[in-house]
């Protein structure tokens, strides 16, 4: 791959990049924003909810203000370049799914919150995407897929809580997986959890080597699962599926002859117009008592 084809490809998404970097100046703010008017309307204290970010009564890093639109300007860019069709709206929807994921980030790294403002509709929205044909699933699988990994991380986190103590995972992470089961079916959410979990542990002790973590702060599962379900999208490009296998094997491609050309009958398969969601394929989150 050659610097040449590289900066065509940037170049012919320059308005993804534009648009991708202002909307990722208004993921910053809108990370402290939320945030604060759901503890407020559960008249909690801002300082009892502190992750390692270190909590919404301390400023903004600045260096967040750069990298955060960067790193959304080519999360859209990659969402345009590998959308299938119809391209815009596979495109935009990607789009939007990233910056959500990111600015879920942001929020948890902050306060160990997942708020259910943000995560609800998160999960709506794949369904309504799996209704219109956008996702790998139909309606009824992505609804099924949700409510199995609620049900299954939701035992035995019932489980753990009643041998440990204490629940292994919070009630925002559950949510999350089970709205991204509605957006990649059981089958990713486990995949997400999965390598969420190694990114938690690395993370957790580079950041506890280097850092430190305050004693009133508390480690976020929700910023590893963002990183593992950003990854997941970005595989999706090498998955063919349903709704990707035309992107996958080429416009070009040619498909093998079926038996009935064989024998010479002038009939043949198609495929669907492929479509994605990204990557051309495919509360509180705790109660205030945790």
């Amino acid at each position: 791959m050659s610097f040449s084809y590289i900066f065509r490809v940037l170049w012919a998404h320059w308005p993804w990049w534009l648009a991708g970097a202002l909307v990722g100046l208004w993921l910053v703010p809108l990370a402290r924003i939320i945030p604060r008017k759901v503890l407020h309307s559960a008249q909690a204290s801002l300082h009892a909810w502190q992750g390692p970010g270190g909590g919404l009564e301390q400023p903004i890093p600045p260096a967040r203000r750069i990298w955060v639109p960067l790193l959304n300007a080519s999360l859209w860019a990659y969402a345009a370049y590998s959308a299938g069709q119809p391209a815009f709206l596979a495109a935009l929807i990607g789009s939007f799914l990233a910056s959500t994921l990111v600015m879920l980030a942001l929020i948890d790294w902050e306060t160990t919150l997942l708020p259910d403002w943000v995560v609800l509709p998160l999960g709506l929205a794949g369904l309504a995407c799996s209704f219109a044909g956008l996702t790998p699933n139909s309606l009824l699988v992505s609804a099924a897929s949700a409510a199995v990994v609620l049900s299954l991380l939701g035992g035995l986190s019932w489980i753990f809580l009643r041998i440990k103590g204490e629940s292994g995972i919070g009630g925002g992470d559950l949510k999350l997986l089970s709205a991204l089961a509605a957006w990649w079916g059981v089958v990713g959410a486990l995949y997400i959890v999965l390598w969420g979990s190694v990114v938690s542990v690395v993370w957790y002790l580079v950041w506890r080597r280097f850092k430190g973590l305050g004693s009133q702060a508390e480690w976020p599962f929700g910023p590893a699962i963002v990183v593992a379900a950003l990854l997941w999208g970005m595989q999706a490009v090498y998955t063919p599926t349903r709704l990707n296998a035309d992107a996958y094997l080429g416009r070009r491609h040619q498909a093998l002859p079926t038996v009935l050309e064989h024998t010479g009958t002038q009939k043949s398969c198609s495929f669907t117009p492929p479509s994605a969601t990204f990557g051309r394929g495919n509360s509180l989150n705790r109660s205030i008592k945790k």
